[in-house]
């Protein structure tokens, strides 16, 4: 090996000493060749090549002009090694830990100890140069941006994505000041937020933004970042700088935002959602406890409804429901709350220091509102509706409570002919026996007959296929047919039948698996509704594979199907039961998606398998506003995201349908393909696909 070697130094005796000590011996394969100069500025106009090693030999004189920084980039980052006979120890020992030096000889040392050492240090401090250099290519290579400063916050080093999210280039950056180059603040109050590399290098620790920060570029564009920034502390405790870490989570926080929209708010009218009332209701009913207040809680329902979505359909119905809305919203003060339940059902919530007197001018303002011609698609259309008022602290202090005498209240206005308003009392209570019939007459059907499954397809958006069906509980009573078959459902809920309906429900759908194998035809898998209480039974799954070895059925003849409301009373025993589930094979299915208590964080823990979109996302959507079409698309991104397939119900329309096909959605169900039939009825629905 030859080492091509710098040396400094002003005495002529040490030049010759040195060129002694480095005579090649004879045969002698390896080489010191020496160059010599009186300075370093000197040394440094010295042509290529570089140096391997450069080698300071100082006098007493000048021997503290050698503590000055030395940068071995000047000489193609050459090893620097210092003769340390002519300067004392301490001062030696200072240029080493300084990182002024990478090795010390003495004059008095053999040649070929001297060589020895000077490979030894060239090749550390070629190593040093690879590492150093293999940091730079993946720091050049990360897609998260990369910004490093010195202690003053001077931009010392950026990467090649730092560059493109500020809109900077690299020769711009380096020798500015952060804070030039990077403008900070918060999204929602604009105001200006500490750099994070400051305040690294002030507390000498590890930080982040704060959520939503938001960094202005050069050119007035604005995107949001997350980092992490660290400060860049020398091994002697010396704060050299700081390192920021950073990315765009622009996309990111919209998508969120869309979803916690979505979360709160009903997808047709845009008012807060049966989720986002309770938290208010709770919220209102805390400050009114507290101050000695009263509030109102006002249930509304449109009357004969369902008479409008049957002869008129149900985009119509959508479009009447989304222009009630805005009445009802009119209606109020900016500090009372309209919010949709669901289907005709809106909670009106009016603000603590309500007065009765001003319940009753505003449930009048709704009637009047409400029963005004809506101009519909070119049509006019009337509805009218009935309201139920229950008054806090007078009719109850607990939400529950208010909640269903509002409830009690709205039931009596609509026996009392429909279009007018009630106030709870305590004499309306007396029309529980009502449902207490109704109660009756569901048990009694439940152990004598009376109740019958129809089956709903599930339809291929892109082939019109027949991918399996929904299971859907109809009864033929001839003195319950003015209650739909929701409130039945309600009451079950309600009175705890919705056990042994569920169970029924169960039992009816797995046989009718097993008859239609027997037969040879294969539908797909039936989905079964379960709901929240059967979910919560101990020994739901005993039952369930009771029946699935009853009637010889595998988990892929069914699916259980649960909304999100099941869900949520009470999430951690419920994804216990859902992984049991899929522990035998099953498949889950979640209903009404979107309705009232989407989010992320939820859909990441369970174990679900297939994503129902709520049909108020899917009537009208060919031809609905951009924001309405955006927040359809929020979803099925959500599930596009998560790698869960899904089905849109409610499909009316050709139109809808393409729609939502191009939209990323799989599968559909609706009144475009078929109602829920009989067993029998759908049997001819699947032989007339086959067989077309």
């Amino acid at each position: 090996m030859h080492i091509v070697t710098q040396v400094v130094t002003t005495d002529e005796g040490e030049r010759a000493r040195l060129s002694l000590l480095f005579q090649p011996a004879a045969g002698d394969l390896s080489a010191i060749v020496l160059r010599f100069a009186a300075t370093l500025e000197e040394a440094a106009c010295v042509p290529p090549p570089f140096p391997d090693l450069l080698l300071l030999a100082p006098t007493d004189d000048d021997g503290a002009g050698m503590a000055l920084p030395v940068s071995p980039a000047v000489f193609g980052n050459a090893a620097v090694v210092i003769v340390g006979d002519a300067i004392d120890i301490a001062g030696t020992r200072r240029l080493l830990t300084s990182g002024l030096a990478d090795d010390v000889m003495l004059s008095s040392d053999s040649r070929s100890d001297t060589f020895a050492r000077f490979v030894a240090v060239i090749e550390r401090v070629r190593a040093r140069e690879r590492e150093r250099n293999g940091a730079a290519i993946v720091l050049a290579a990360m897609a998260d941006a990369v910004i490093a400063t010195d202690e003053a916050g001077t931009i010392a080093y950026c990467n090649d994505a730092a560059c493109s999210l500020t809109v900077r280039a690299r020769k711009e950056m380096l020798g500015l000041p952060i804070d030039a180059v990077m403008a900070l603040h918060a999204a929602g109050t604009l105001a200006a937020v500490e750099h994070p590399i400051t305040r690294a290098m002030n507390d000498k620790q590890a930080i982040r933004l704060p959520p939503g920060t938001v960094m202005v570029r050069v050119d007035g564009s604005e995107i949001m970042i997350a980092d992490s920034t660290s400060p860049i502390v020398a091994p002697d405790g010396k704060l050299d700088g700081a390192v920021m870490v950073f990315h765009d989570v622009t996309a990111t926080h919209q998508l969120q935002s869309q979803v916690d929209y979505l979360a709160r708010h009903d997808f047709l009218t845009g008012l807060p959602n049966r989720y986002a009332a309770q938290l208010h209701l709770a919220e209102i009913l805390r400050q009114a406890g507290a101050n000695g207040q009263g509030l109102a809680v006002m249930y509304l329902d449109l009357d004969n409804f369902k008479s409008i979505n049957d002869t008129l359909g149900h985009a119509a119905g959508d479009r009447l429901l989304a222009s009630v809305a805005t009445r009802l919203r009119a209606c109020c003060r900016s500090i009372d709350m309209v919010s949709r339940q669901g289907g005709d059902e809106f909670l009106i919530l009016l603000a603590p220091g309500t007065q009765p007197d001003e319940s009753r001018g505003a449930a009048q303002r709704m009637l009047e509102a409400v029963a005004a011609p809506h101009l519909i698609d070119g049509a006019t259309m009337r509805v009218g509706c009935s309201i139920g008022i229950a008054l806090h602290p007078q009719h109850g202090l607990a939400a529950d409570t208010l909640l269903q005498h509002a409830d009690t209240a709205l039931h009596a206005a609509k026996a009392a002919g429909r279009n007018t308003f009630n106030v709870f009392q305590p004499r309306m209570l007396d029309s529980v026996a009502e449902r207490r019939a109704l109660e009756d007459a569901l048990r009694l059907a439940l152990d004598t007959g009376g109740l019958e499954l129809f089956y709903q397809p599930k339809v291929c958006l892109a082939d019109g296929a027949i991918h399996g069906c929904e299971s859907l509980l109809r009864w033929r009573h001839p003195d319950w047919t003015r209650f739909a078959i929701a409130e039945v459902i309600r009451c079950a809920e309600q009175s705890g039948l919705i056990v042994n309906l569920g169970r029924w429900v169960m039992h009816e759908a797995m046989r009718q698996a097993r008859a239609w194998r027997d037969s040879g035809i294969d539908p797909g898998p039936i989905a079964i509704n379960v709901s929240a209480l059967e979910l919560r039974q101990a020994d739901f799954i005993a039952h369930l594979e009771g029946c699935m070895a009853r009637f010889g059925v595998l988990p892929p003849d069914v699916q259980i199907e649960l909304t999100e409301s099941a869900l949520m009373r009470d999430v951690a025993s419920a994804v216990d039961v859902l992984h049991r589930l899929k522990g035998l094979g099953m498949s889950i299915a979640l209903d009404d998606f979107g309705t009232g208590y989407s989010n992320l964080s939820y859909l990441a823990d369970i174990p679900i398998d297939l994503l129902k979109v709520d049909r108020s996302f899917v009537h009208g959507i060919a031809a609905a506003s951009p924001r309405r079409q955006a927040l359809l698309g929020a979803v099925l991104s959500v599930a596009a995201h998560l790698g869960l397939p899904t089905v849109a119900e409610g499909i009316e329309t050709p139109a809808e349908a393409l729609y939502l096909m191009n939209a990323g959605c799989q599968m559909g169900q609706g009144f475009l393909y078929s109602p829920a039939v009989s067993a029998a009825a759908f049997e001819r629905l699947l032989s007339h696909r086959e067989n077309p």
